[in-house]
């Protein structure tokens, strides 16, 4: 059975090969009608799924456009099908003296809390949660007498499955596993999927938790930068896969941490599709899709593929400290699970039950309609902000969901280093860019935190943070 699917594999490329030589050679003109599914079936003497992968890697790497109701037709202007120019992949290089300081001063008390990515503790339901904690630590004490093992709380697990129905995700609660948080989940995914030595593609910017767990496990990386539309290029992606240059893709597809911008749905099905036919694995970090700002929670990526390992959790809705996640796996759920036990070994049965019952009672969906607008509120006013106090030619993201703003400076501005400094110094955390990136590409860059609230000192800090971008510009 291997054996034939490898055939077929390899038998899809060779007709795509071929129309490609075609059309490079003018036989097949621009705008031209390509043949069907079912006449390449007949053609080639293969399946209709083998067929329509032709046609759609045919699409992926631009030589044709589908049409609605049409067909496949060669693509205007040949010169668009050409592969972009890929990265190369590179180890994560040790922490310099400088950003590691950074990294270690970063989430550590400061006046103005500007630098983290959740919110103040008034935005969350936590006098119910420590209310369900004492009533069901009281009515089941074997949540805490008894050992920490297993997979975790079936019936968190039960609400999580039936959740995730509402985002087009069929996922079984046998194939779920209860971790330290959505950091934790991510962590024992790339573990188990992948060996020292792999390459991972990650969106860039990107979060530098993830950059920094990539380092640690010795897995080497390719930054592939987002599009003008906010979120990854999925033409230099997809070209990844298919010269098969990376081994997995880590992905933050919902609310990008920083970026704030989700993929669109098409999008997100074209990049699914193009792993499952390069085997490429995909992790997807969905911890800020419940953040979403719209009326409806976006598809994770899991959503076009049941291959991809979604991990999440409920740290960014229901309490930062609650630090309860989640993992999903169809295939490595095993090894993730004697990962975890091997590890940390299992994860706070009351916490999970107090989070089930929040889920059960529809606490949870009454909770999320209010932080959703609250944040979107707090966004808005702290954009508008900076767009004011700022100099002409600075850029501010417009997230669609989460509590963080990415600020690009004019180019001539100071380093971003500088600017942490200065600005901790005065008592204001800010996330400076350099730690979003493998390289210096984002020194003029930084990341603000709009979860805690709109206030006088919030507006000063603003103001000031302004103010010595100002003035490190040349005099006009």
């Amino acid at each position: 059975m291997p054996d034939e699917r490898e055939s077929q594999r390899s038998r899809y490329r060779q007709i795509a090969e071929q129309i490609k030589q075609a059309i490079r050679s003018g036989t097949l003109r621009p705008d031209s009608r390509l043949p069907s599914v079912r006449t390449l079936a007949t053609q080639y003497s293969v399946s209709p799924t083998t067929a329509l992968k032709t046609l759609r890697t045919l699409e992926d790497e631009r030589f044709a456009v589908a049409k609605p109701k049409s067909g496949f037709f060669v693509a205007a202007r040949l010169a668009e099908a050409e592969p972009p120019q890929l990265a190369q992949p590179r180890l994560i290089a040790p922490l310099d003296e400088q950003t590691e300081m950074h990294l270690a001063i970063l989430g550590s008390e400061c006046r103005v809390r500007l630098d983290l990515a959740n919110g103040d503790s008034a935005l969350y339901p936590v006098n119910k949660l420590g209310l369900l904690m004492r009533q069901m630590g009281y009515s089941k004490p074997a949540l805490l007498g008894n050992s920490v093992k297993g997979t975790g709380y079936l019936p968190l697990k039960q609400e999580i499955a039936r959740r995730a129905v509402d985002y087009g995700c069929a996922l079984s609660p046998d194939h779920i596993l209860i971790t330290n948080g959505c950091i934790e989940a991510v962590s024992l995914s790339l573990r188990a999927a992948l060996t020292p030595g792999d390459v991972v593609a990650v969106e860039s910017p990107c979060y530098f938790v993830l950059l920094q767990m990539l380092h640690n496990l010795n897995l080497r990386v390719i930054e592939v930068e987002a599009g003008a539309e906010g979120y990854v290029d999925v033409e230099k992606l997809t070209a990844l896969f298919r010269r098969r240059a990376v081994q997995a893709f880590l992905t933050i597809s919902n609310v990008n941490n920083p970026l704030g911008k989700s993929i669109p749905n098409e999008q997100k099905a074209r990049i699914a599709r193009a792993a499952d036919e390069n085997e490429v694995v995909i992790v997807e970090d969905d911890i800020f899709g419940d953040t979403a700002f719209g009326d409806r929670r976006p598809f994770p990526m899991r959503a076009f593929s049941s291959n991809v390992i979604l991990c999440s959790g409920f740290s960014k809705t229901v309490a930062p400290g609650i630090r309860i996640g989640w993992v999903h796996s169809v295939n490595l759920m095993r090894k993730i699970a004697s990962l975890k036990y091997t590890s940390t070994m299992g994860t706070s049965m009351l916490s999970q039950a107090a989070v089930a019952e929040l889920l059960r009672s529809g606490g949870y969906d009454a909770h999320l309609r209010k932080l959703r607008r609250e944040l979107a509120g707090q966004i808005e006013k702290m954009r508008q902000a900076l767009l004011r106090a700022f100099p002409a030619g600075t850029r501010v993201s417009e997230p669609e969901g989460g509590y963080v703003l990415w600020v690009e400076m004019p180019q001539r501005a100071l380093n971003v280093r500088e600017l942490f400094l200065k600005a901790r110094d005065a008592g204001i955390g800010i996330a400076p860019g350099h730690i979003f990136a493998t390289d210096d590409r984002y020194d003029r860059c930084f990341r603000l935190n709009a979860g805690f609230g709109w206030n006088d000192e919030v507006e000063q800090a603003i103001c000031q943070l302004a103010r010595w971008c100002r003035e490190s510009l040349p005099a006009a």
